[in-house]
């Protein structure tokens, strides 16, 4: 219970612990620490007043790949996924802290990992890297439409999580909202119309990852301008190709009698 409190206090995560080997040298459970797509973690691994400065210790993931060996705070046999991204604190090795830290996370990165530090201690986490989901905002003056349509595009969303999106105007009121549950490669669309200037936002939230993404999008009188009331000059131009075509028709008609009489 002790070596599982000074864990906790070595990751900033709510219900994150991490097993040990029981009696028989299995390891028991592995917690999950979550990250977004391109930040930073710190995987923990932790023995309790001990020095490893001149101790061997070892990161693996999947039980296959080498994710960081250090011995004598020399680094060797890395796999080359984690090349350049992966680093351990030196000067916490005199406290018992086997700690790997990766930089820059990727969604592959998801996976198994164990630290093995001598001969009997294995350390085991299962690190989730959730993907950041992208948000694009288009503008479409379509000539003859009510009003200005804003569409909110959303993509690259974590599969298998609730997903909502919301249309906001720049006083907070919300236009419209859509919830959805993700899935994997799917892209979500949230329309609205506008009929007047203002700065709209789209938010787009998956609370059980604690991600939101937004963006702005303004609505000047321009192009509104460009909606309502653009129809107007299409239809002076008909109206005008209609006279023509009927004075076409009458000098035709006019011209064919003349000609029957002489």
């Amino acid at each position: 219970m002790e070596l599982l409190l000074l864990s906790l206090c070595l990751v900033h995560l709510s219900g994150s612990t991490f097993a040990d080997r029981n009696d028989r040298g299995q390891v028991e459970r592995s917690p999950v620490i979550r990250v977004k797509e391109g930040n930073d973690v710190t995987l923990p691994c932790y023995i309790k007043n001990k020095n490893i400065v001149s101790e061997r210790f070892e990161w693996k993931k999947d039980g296959k790949k080498d994710v960081y060996l250090c011995e004598r705070d020399s680094l060797s046999g890395q796999d080359k996924e984690f090349k350049g991204r992966v680093s351990h604190f030196a000067s916490e090795l005199k406290n018992g802290n086997a700690s790997i830290k990766i930089r820059d996370t990727k969604v592959p990165d998801s996976g198994d990992y164990t630290c093995h530090l001598g001969n009997d201690q294995i350390f085991s986490v299962r690190l989730v890297v959730d993907k950041v989901a992208k948000l694009q905002i288009e503008k479409d003056t379509k000539v003859g439409s009510d009003g200005v349509l804003l569409q909110c595009l959303v993509s690259n969303a974590s599969p298998d999580f609730q997903l909502n999106i919301s249309w906001f105007d720049s006083s907070g009121n919300k236009l419209t909202e859509q919830i959805n549950n993700t899935q994997s490669g799917k892209i979500y669309i949230l329309k609205t119309t506008v009929k007047k200037s203002d700065d709209y936002r789209c938010v787009a939230t998956m609370d059980e990852l604690s991600h939101q993404v937004d963006d702005y999008v303004t609505v000047k009188d321009e192009d509104l301008k460009n909606t309502s009331g653009s129809n107007i000059p299409l239809i002076i131009g008909l109206v005008a190709l209609a006279v023509l075509a009927l004075i076409i028709v009458v000098l035709v008609i006019y011209i064919l009698r003349i000609r029957k009489r002489i």
